[in-house]
């Protein structure tokens, strides 16, 4: 496939309780094809508030423009919450310098057990209601697409994906990414905005904002360009999809690339939203056609591994 396909989700949209089923298999049709092809869809008209999206989008530039020694008193609590400095994390161990991003990752229990550290800062206070918000409306399109997927790959039971991402406030991670105006001069060799990466769990929303730079690769090993489009949510396959189902679903390698020398993104910045949808860690990922292609493994145990190799 030459290019990321663009979906309309209308037919199970959040604005409604059921999906209209006059549509529901072409959607569901859709969406596999794209996910067994390249491993990546637009979706459309989804639901999804466009004010909830740009509020966490605003909270997040207000947090990343704070000044790096109180950015860094948020520093990472663990694997999956807490700040992210620039050139922290190389996603892809095989460039010699690592990436020109920084982020901050977001988990609501996390959050939770973290407030009166949190607190002290408001543009952080406002950040975490923010990010909150975007997760619970994510968590809602999630499961619907979690939903479609099991119906795609003519499951009994098409609740079964949901039913072991059930403990999302838990796992499902929210990362607001910001990439910095870049200074032609400091860019070291062989570096990009984020290295050539599949993700790790089982499927990933992403809320861009209008600059471009993403790329995925197809089946053929070409690059191609995912570029933003306005109310859409870009969703993808991670790697434990992928071996759930037997390498049936795709979990596609992707990366920024920085933007044209000269050009207005140059000097512009870059801001996106991963929502990162892992199983629940107690569940066992075994092949779904019986094959055992890959041995069975834990949720949890999945998710450590790769973190450990990043």
């Amino acid at each position: 496939m030459e290019s990321v396909p663009i979906v309309d989700f209308s037919a199970y949209s959040l604005e409604k309780e059921l999906p209209d089923h006059a549509q529901l298999q072409t959607l569901v049709d859709e969406i596999h094809i794209a996910f067994t092809t390249i491993g990546f869809v637009y979706l459309k008209n989804t639901g999804c508030p466009q004010n909830v999206v740009e509020n966490a989008m605003r909270k997040s530039k207000e947090f990343f423009v704070l000044k790096e020694e109180t950015k860094l008193t948020f520093g990472s609590f663990n694997s999956d919450f807490g700040y992210i400095g620039t050139e922290q994390e190389g996603l892809n161990p095989g460039r010699s310098n690592k990436d020109l991003k920084e982020a901050f990752d977001f988990v609501p229990f996390q959050a939770e057990e973290a407030a009166s550290k949190l607190k002290v800062v408001p543009e952080v206070v406002d950040l975490m209601d923010a990010l909150g918000a975007i997760h619970v409306e994510g968590t809602k399109i999630m499961e619907r697409v979690l939903e479609i997927m099991a119906m795609g790959m003519k499951l009994e039971d098409p609740m079964f994906f949901v039913k072991r991402h059930q403990n999302f406030k838990r796992t499902g991670c929210l990362r607001s990414l910001h990439y910095p105006p870049l200074n032609i001069t400091d860019i070291k060799e062989q570096q990009i905005r984020c290295g050539e990466h599949s993700d790790y769990g089982g499927i990933t929303l992403l809320f861009q904002d209008d600059k471009g730079g993403l790329e995925v690769c197809n089946l053929d090993g070409e690059w191609v360009k995912a570029l933003p489009i306005e109310g859409a949510i870009l969703v993808n396959i991670g790697d434990l999809m992928q071996r759930w189902t037997s390498d049936r679903l795709i979990a596609a390698r992707h990366r920024v690339m920085l933007p044209p020398t000269g050009g207005t993104d140059q000097t512009a910045g870059r801001q996106s939203m991963a929502l990162f949808g892992y199983p629940d860690h107690q569940e066992i990922i075994e092949c779904l056609d019986g094959s055992n292609k890959y041995p069975p493994i834990g949720g949890l145990e999945y998710r450590n591994l790769k973190f450990s190799l990043t």
